[in-house]
């Protein structure tokens, strides 16, 4: 039953009215165009190459990241940001953010006065809750890893969304740099038999 729900709340919530009013619903506060984000420089260069409509971003925090999908994606395009907003142990910054006890409102305030609530649907439950919950017919352009930064997680946030990756489309993600990352990554890719891009810094990694 809870599952049923949870599709027929995310069928709903994918209407344009609905999204906007959970933003109406709440009250705005101060801007802050702050968060943790080094991966720009390569989405450019994926966004550049190729038409991308729709992106899956797993893990949006304050929502810089969100941001700078939605407003490539333009008018027209959809970006799901998927968080539980409640911090990871692997995350301790985000752990000892001062915002974390309004982090969430913090987001939809950020995406309301950015001008971009009508492209950005928030879905708040885990990325494994999300891919039960999310219809099985949508399908994403790019989807965006950016969650807790161990194996096991990576791995399988990576394994859960492939399915909902158009043919030409990219999953990739950041913080190329941790082995933990990396392991998952690669096991991935192995699995899948495509090949790994990764950027000269170690942030960002795609899987082609």
């Amino acid at each position: 039953m809870k599952a049923l729900l949870k599709v027929f709340f995310l069928s709903l919530c994918s209407l344009q009215l609905c999204a906007n009013t959970i933003y109406e619903s709440v009250d705005a506060i101060s801007f802050d165009p702050s968060g943790y984000f080094a991966t720009e420089q390569s989405l450019d260069q994926i966004f550049k190459s190729q038409e991308i409509k729709t992106v899956i971003e797993l893990g949006s925090w304050a929502g810089a990241s969100t941001r700078f999908f939605a407003r490539r994606v333009g008018e027209g395009g959809t970006v799901y940001a998927i968080d539980h907003w409640l911090g990871s142990e692997n995350h301790r910054g985000e752990m000892t953010d001062p915002r974390l006890k309004h982090i969430y409102h913090l987001f939809l305030s950020n995406i309301r006065e950015a001008g971009i609530a009508d492209r950005v649907i928030p879905l708040r439950m885990t990325t494994d809750e999300a891919v039960q919950a999310i219809r099985q017919d949508i399908r994403a352009d790019l989807i965006y890893v950016d969650t807790a930064r161990d194996t096991s997680r990576v791995y399988s946030d990576i394994m859960n969304w492939f399915p909902l990756l158009k043919e030409d489309g990219v999953l990739c993600g950041t913080e190329w740099r941790e082995p933990a990352v990396r392991d998952a990554v690669q096991r991935a890719a192995a699995e899948h038999g495509k090949k790994i891009e990764s950027d000269r810094k170690g942030f960002f990694w795609a899987l082609r």
